[in-house]
């Protein structure tokens, strides 16, 4: 993946990890509806378009609601955080991989 799809990467995982962060505030909040961002789905939107990824927050509808009509469950949240985290830690070393790829091309004939 080019520095270019890491970049998206980072921004859309760090914009879910937003999302997620305020799921997980809003968790006693009564009639809150949990949101999200369907990572994959965005990443090959913008791969697929070679364009800047469109993030879009969608209401999660499919998780029960409580009795208050909140569907968010902390659990979950850190549990969804937890993955990001580790996509985001992934992706930047990618990222530092391949920036030192380039580094070494970029160098190479001048040590």
């Amino acid at each position: 993946m080019a520095l270019f799809g890491l970049e998206k990467a980072l921004t859309v995982l760090n914009r879910r990890a937003q999302v997620l962060a305020q799921n997980l505030a809003n968790s006693n909040t009564p009639t809150y509806i949990r949101r999200d961002i369907p990572f994959h789905s965005v990443m090959k939107a913008a791969l697929d378009k070679n364009s800047e990824p469109a993030i879009v927050v969608q209401l999660d509808f499919s998780t029960p609601a409580r009795a208050d009509g909140n569907n968010t469950s902390p659990e979950r949240e850190l549990s969804e955080l937890s993955k990001v985290a580790l996509l985001y830690r992934t992706t930047l070393q990618l990222a530092a991989k391949e920036i030192a790829q380039l580094r070494s091309a970029i160098f190479e004939g001048r040590r």
